[in-house]
C-alpha cells in the first residue's frame, strides 16, 4: 500500500496542519516522517507506546529507533512498504507498518508509520502475525507451547530475525518439513543448524514423536556404529549385558538429526545408505530384521561435493541425502537482524525485568555492523555474555564492555580490508606506486593504539605508572606516545 496525495504544500506543512485530536483517539501509534526520516508528527499512542517525549519532533528516526535504518530508512531508499519489529534505543518494542507517501508525480514526500505494541492478547497477536506473513508460525508456536509432549524444542517462530534471507530460509524449511524425505542443512559453524533442525521437526507431522540428536564429530570412530545402530547382548567383549538401543531405533516414528554428518567414517556411511533406502537397521549381533520409521536431517559445514571428489564421502549417499538442501544464512548476511538478536540475548541472560533497564550504546551497533562474525550467532552470544557480566551500574552497554578479543579481531579485519582495497586499486592502475598501502596500515595501527591508550588512561584515572603497567610499556615510552598522539595535555 502506497499513499498518493495531491500536495499543494510540503508534507511538513500538511503534518503540522493535522487535527491531532482525531489521531489521539486511536489505540494504534501513528507517526509522520519527512523524506529524510525526520519526525513531523506523532499521536499520543505512539509517544506512550515507545516511551518518547514530544520533543521527538524534528529528530531523525535513527536517533530514536535502533531499527530505524532497516525500517523507515529502507522505505525511503526503496519506496516500498516495510513491516517488521521496532526497537527504540531505550528498549521499548512494537511492530510497525511503514508506508511511503508520494505526490501525484510519484515523488516520495514522506513516510507514515502505524505501530502496535507487543503486549496484545493472543488472538490479536495471531491476527497481526497474519498481516505480517507469520500466522502459520505463530499458531504453531502457541499450540506447541501448550503441548506437554513436545518439550522445549525450537520452532520456526522462535528463530529470531526478520531479514529477507532468514525469512526465505524459514519459508522453504516449512515446506520441506511436511515431506518424509531427508533434509541436508548447510551452515557455517555457530549459525544455528541444530535450532533449524528442531524447527523442521516441530513443523512436521512427527512433532509429537522423538527428536534424537547425534553429534557425529563428538563420537570416536570405533563407537559411531554401535551408537547409531545399537547392539544386542553379548555382541562383543565389554558390551552391556542388556545390549544397547541405537539412535535410529530410538527415533522410530520421529526425527533423527545427524550433526556434522561429513565426519562419518566410510563403513558407517554404507550402513547409513542402507537404512535410508529401506529403513532396515543393521543392529550388531541382532538376529532377524529390525526396522525404524524415521525422518533424517543431516547437517554439515563442509563442502560435501568436494569430499565426494576426494573419496571421503560416498557419492550415492550424498545424492540420497541431498533431496532437500536448506542453507542457513550466516550472520554477516543478515546484519539487519542484529538489534533483535541483541535484545533477545540480553533478555535471555538478564531476565525480562532487568533487560528493560539495559541500554545498548549506538557505537556498539556500529561496531557489530562492521564485524565479519566468523563465529556467527554463537560468537554474538559469547560477546554479549562477556559484556553483560562487565556491565557498569548505569546499565549502559558501551564499547568498553566488549571483550578485547572481539575488538582485536575487528581491528585485524579492518586492516585486511583496507590493504585488499589498496591492492585492487594498484592492479586496476588507479593508484600510484608509492607506499600508500604501508601508510594505510600504519594509520590504522596508530589509530587503534591511540584509542587503546586513551581507554587505559580513563580506566586508570590518568595514573601514568598504572597505565604504563597496564599497557606493558615503560613510563618514558608512554610519555612519548602521549606526546605523539596529542594526549599529554588531556592526561595532565
Amino acid at each position: 500500500m502506497v499513499g498518493h496525495f495531491d500536495l499543494g504544500d510540503s508534507f511538513e506543512k500538511v503534518a503540522a496542519s493535522l487535527n491531532t485530536g482525531i489521531f489521539d483517539l486511536l489505540h494504534t501509534g501513528v507517526a509522520l516522517l519527512s523524506d529524510r526520516g525526520n519526525f513531523l508528527y506523532c499521536n499520543r499512542a505512539f509517544l506512550e507506546m515507545f516511551g518518547v517525549a514530544k520533543d521527538i519532533i524534528g529528530k531523525n528516526v535513527t536517533d530514536v529507533f535502533v531499527t530505524g535504518e532497516r525500517g523507515v530508512m529502507d522505505v525511503i531508499r526503496t519506496q516500498e512498504p516495510v513491516i517488521s519489529s521496532s526497537l527504540t534505543v531505550n528498549n521499548e518494542q512494537g511492530v510497525s507498518f511503514r508506508y511511503p507517501v508520494k505526490d501525484k508525480d510519484g515523488r516520495l514526500c514522506g513516510v507514515v508509520i502505524e505501530s502496535v505494541p507487543l503486549s496484545l492478547g493472543k488472538e490479536k497477536l495471531k491476527m497481526l502475525m497474519e498481516t505480517v506473513r507469520n500466522l502459520e508460525e505463530a499458531a504453531q508456536h502457541f499450540e506447541q507451547t501448550k503441548s506437554k509432549q513436545v518439550g522445549r524444542l525450537f520452532t520456526f517462530a522462535d528463530i529470531v530475525g526478520e531479514s529477507a534471507a532468514l525469512v526465505a530460509m524459514k519459508r522453504l524449511g516449512q515446506r520441506f518439513a511436511t515431506s518424509r524425505e531427508p533434509i541436508l542443512l548447510w551452515g557455517e559453524s555457530g549459525s544455528g543448524k541444530e535450532l533449524v533442525a528442531q524447527a523442521l521437526h516441530m513443523a512436521s507431522p512427527r512433532a509429537d514423536k522423538p527428536f534424537v540428536t547425534v553429534n557425529c564429530a563428538a563420537l570416536p570412530p570405533e563407537l559411531i556404529e554401535s551408537e547409531l545402530f545399537g547392539y544386542d547382548a553379548g555382541a562383543f567383549t565389554g558390551a552391556r549385558s542388556g545390549g544397547l538401543v541405537g539412535k535410529f531405533e530410538m527415533a522410530n516414528g520421529g526425527t533423527i538429526f545427524l550433526d556434522e554428518i561429513g565426519e562419518l567414517p566410510l563403513p558407517v556411511q554404507a550402513k547409513l545408505l542402507r537404512v535410508l533406502e529401506n529403513g532396515e537397521i543393521q543392529k550388531i549381533a541382532h538376529r532377524g530384521s529390525l526396522f525404524s520409521d524415521f525422518r533424517l536431517i543431516g547437517a554439515t559445514n563442509k563442502n560435501l561435493p568436494q569430499m565426494v571428489q576426494e573419496g571421503l564421502f560416498r557419492e550415492d549417499l550424498y545424492h540420497r541425502l541431498n533431496i532437500f538442501e536448506l542453507s542457513i544464512p550466516p550472520l554477516r548476511e543478515r546484519l539487519e537482524d542484529l538489534p533483535l538478536l541483541v535484545r533477545y540475548f540480553i533478555e535471555q541472560y538478564a531476565g525480562g525485568s532487568r533487560a528493560k533497564n539495559i541500554r545498548v550504546d549506538r557505537e556498539v551497533f556500529k561496531l557489530f555492523n562492521q564485524h565479519h562474525w566468523p563465529g556467527n550467532i554463537r560468537e554474538l552470544k559469547n560477546v554479549l555474555t562477556y559484556a553483560l557480566y562487565s556491565l557498569p551500574e548505569d546499565n549502559v552497554l558501551t564499547v568498553d564492555e566488549l571483550p578485547v578479543r572481539f575488538l582485536k579481531g575487528l581491528q585485524k579485519a579492518v586492516r585486511k580490508e583496507m590493504l585488499v582495497h589498496h591492492v585492487m586499486e594498484r592492479e586496476s592502475g588507479e593508484a600510484s606506486h608509492d607506499k600508500r598501502g604501508e601508510r594505510i596500515l600504519s594509520e590504522v595501527s596508530a589509530a587503534a593504539e591511540k584509542e587503546a591508550i586513551r581507554q587505559a588512561l580513563e580506566k586508570c584515572h590518568y595514573n601514568k605508572s598504572l597505565v604504563a603497567q597496564t599497557l606493558g610499556i615503560s613510563r618514558n615510552k608512554l610519555y612519548k606516545k602521549l606526546h605523539d598522539y596529542g594526549l599529554l595535555d588531556k592526561s595532565d
